[in-house]
This record gives structure tokens, sequence and C-alpha cells, in this order.
């Protein structure tokens, strides 16, 4: 079966007010922050990133697999007994490191330094994509997808056994949310399992002609993404447009577009419930309320194409023909919070976790005002943030000094503290706000 939408002229309107405070946040907020070309030391496409603690890995086009572990600033080749050099998918479970080859998949127990051939089931395959579904504790099923369908394994990919075979096209994307697995293929439509993978069903996006309402064409489909409740498509119906659907859905839905027509998104990037894409055209835009709205990141990444996503706590990575490039984010405080919507308001949440031992995190916000001077960006705030005893002693200055409008976050580390109540304050011009918070040793 074959879920349909209509097609539409146009994409989804975006409220202008609001694209322009994100840009202007955007381009002021990050310090006119430019994209760094890392070190890579290959010259074929990256088609894969992945991160794994402080490791950032690399897949390339013909190079195999090469890890960083500073941020990019240097990177090593790790290919040691890798089954193929052409990598399209690198994966991390746990310890465990799972490389999709053009001619298989490998894996790797020690972080990349040596890599073992798997060669039940997946052999001599062509591994597209992976992902899992760790559906109950101690109990998992790994998804890889191939030129031959899906194949899944429930012992850590020491053996697979094929799932999904309705298809010749390479299963190049699959997303997991319990039970419900999507799969995208090369220009073959997208399938869905309400049962781990038994039993798979048609869920193409399908257009549909104007007037008769019949079938035209299957909307290629670039790459998918899960967020919340949500399975994200990345279409290739000219428009820039992306598709969404909850995962009980039986059809997808039109999801806002990026202002980039004719501009395929090619992959995502999901981190801290802010869902990332980047194009052919070298932008990358973002969307914090679950693609009501698509906000373009500034700068773009001149002359690239983008075909891989990842990001750390400190800069966007993008993989492109022509290396790895890097975007720092504001500082390292704001952390992915700052590419969430521009708050309306100060305000001070509660830190997490509370009771505490010994670090915690703190969030707070910085509102948008605009500068009174013509041409000047958004209006920076004197922010402070301290930590007091139950006496009122101040113990901890975390935060002193000005401040673009966006979302932060602050840890607090209790190593030098006795257990107590103590109590944190947010200043900022007039505004003033204290809460508690527990540190138990």
């Amino acid at each position: 079966m074959s879920f349909k939408i209509k097609k539409k002229s146009g994409g989804i309107g975006m409220n202008r007010f609001i694209i322009i405070i994100h840009l202007l946040f955007l381009l002021y907020g990050q310090g006119f922050a430019q994209w760094q070309k890392t070190n890579l030391p290959s010259s074929s496409k990256v088609n894969t990133l992945a991160i794994s603690d402080s490791s950032i890995y690399a897949g390339t086009e013909g190079d195999g697999i090469f890890v960083s572990t500073d941020n990019g600033e240097n990177w090593v080749s790790i290919n040691n007994g890798l089954q193929n050099k052409v990598v399209h998918s690198i994966f991390v479970n746990g310890k465990t490191i799972f490389a999709g080859t053009e001619g298989g998949a490998s894996y790797s127990t020690n972080n990349g330094l040596n890599w073992s051939t798997i060669n039940s089931g997946l052999a001599g395959k062509g591994v597209w994509s992976f992902a899992i579904n760790n559906f109950m504790p101690g109990n998992s099923i790994i998804f890889a997808g191939t030129w031959s369908g899906i194949y899944t394994s429930t012992n850590n990919g020491t053996s697979w056994n094929r799932s999904l075979s309705n298809t010749n096209m390479p299963v190049h994307s699959i997303v997991v949310n319990n039970n419900y697995i999507f799969a995208a293929t090369m220009g073959g439509g997208v399938f869905k399992s309400s049962g781990n993978g038994f039993g798979w069903q048609d869920f193409s996006i399908i257009i549909l002609d104007e007037y008769f309402q019949t079938p035209v064409a299957i909307i290629p489909v670039y790459s998918l993404a899960a967020i919340g409740s949500y399975i994200f498509a990345s279409a290739g119906d000219g428009t820039g447009s992306f598709y969404r659907a909850a995962f009980t859905d039986t059809l997808f839905n039109p999801a806002g577009s990026t202002s980039s027509r004719n501009k395929p998104n090619l992959c995502f990037a999901n981190r801290d419930a802010v869902l990332f894409t980047g194009n052919l055209n070298g932008e990358i835009f973002f969307t914090d309320n679950y693609g009501t709205h698509w906000n373009h990141i500034f700068p773009s990444l001149t002359n690239e194409i983008i075909y891989s996503l990842v990001l750390n706590n400190l800069f966007i990575f993008a993989g492109t023909e022509n290396g790895i490039w890097r975007l720092p984010y504001p500082d390292p405080a704001t952390k992915i919070d700052n590419f969430k919507s521009v708050p309306t308001g100060f305000s001070l949440e509660q830190n997490y976790p509370n009771p505490f031992n010994p670090s915690t995190i703190i969030k707070y916000s910085v509102p948008f005002y605009p500068s009174p001077l013509q041409g000047e960006g958004p209006r920076v705030r004197s922010v402070t943030l301290k930590v007091y005893d139950l006496l009122g002693r101040e113990i901890a200055t975390l935060v002193n000094e000005e401040k673009s409008p966006g979302n932060y976050i602050v840890k607090f580390n209790g190593n030098n503290f006795s257990s107590g109540l103590y109590f944190y304050t947010l200043r900022a011009g007039e505004f003033i706000q204290t809460k508690k918070m527990l540190l138990i040793k």
C-alpha cells in the first residue's frame, strides 16, 4: 500500500518577524563566526560523520575512515583491517563501532584501531546505513541497510538475517522509534515496519495528478530523521521541502521548506531536540519546533555540497567533497541551546539534576532587544549568575559578562563544597531571580 499526498504549489509560509529575529541572532550572536576547514588528509568526498564521546569519525568515498580527538584539529587514518575504503556509514553502539562499506561491513571494539570483517550475513553486500532499537533493557536489534534490502542482528553484529527484501535499491537511511522502523531507498520509495522489521509496508511519498488524483511519481527521499514522536523526510521534489509523519501515522504531510529552492537537503543531524539539515548549496537550516519553521544558519559554506553533518558541544561539522569544515558556536557555555528560538524574556531554570553530586547544569535565557543605534545588531546585556551558601555568602561566580540574546547552559561543580542547600541568582539589569539547589555527597 502506498500513502499518498497531494502535490501543492509553493511552500508553507513563515512568520517574517520570527525569521528576522533568528537571522539577527545567528548573525550577531555568533560574533561573525566563520567556517574553518579542518586538516583532514583526504581528497575524497566525506560520506558520513559520527561522534562517540570526544572522538569524531569520518567515512570517505575512497580513503577509508579518519578519527579526530581534538575537535577536528588533527585527523588520523584508522583503516587497519577495514574491508573496503569506500565508507557509506559509521554507527556507534556502546564500545562497538560499525562501518558500512561498498564491500560489506566491518566492526571495531578498540575505537577503530583495528577492524574485523562481518562475514555472517553482510559479506559483500554494500552497507549504506545502520540504526538500532533498544526496545527492552538488555535487548536490542541492529538494522543494516544494503543494496539488497535490510538485515537485522540481535547479537550486536555477530550474525545477520534478511528483513526487508522487496527492493533492489540501496537502503541509504533508517530511523527507529520503539518498534517502528522507517527505511528510505535510493529512488525506490520509503518503507515502514511496525513490528521491529517483521513485515513491511510501502510508505512512499507520491505526487498525485492535480485533477485526476492518480499517482504521477514517487518523490525521492534523500534522508530520514527522527525527533520527538515524528519522522522527517528530506524530499527531492524541487522545492526544498520536508515531509513529516508521526510514527503511528499512515502518510507523510508537508512540514515546511527552506528558503533555498531547487537545492535538495541531503543530510540531517539531531541534537538536543534541534534538527539540522545541510543542502546542495552549502547551507544549513535548523528547526526547534518540529518542522513548523526552518531557520538559516549564517554564514553558508560557499561552493560546497554538504553530504554529512554532526554536532558536538563546540562545533557544527560538515562533510563535503572538499574535506570537513567546522563552524564554532558562540562560546563554549552556550552549547546547542543557542540554536533554539530566541527567548522573549529573561528566565532562570531549575538546575538539573537536583539533588546533585558533584555537578549540575543551570540554564538561563537572555531575550532579544533591538539596539537603539541604527544598523546595529541585537543589544547585549550585562549578566551575572552567582552561587551562595545558606548564610548568603557568595561562593562561586558562574557568569559575569555581557551576553547576546539566546539560551545558555553553565555547569556548577560542587567538588570543593560540603553537602547542603545552596542558592543561585541570575541578575541582568532590573531582573533578579533566585532558585535553590541541593548538594548531597
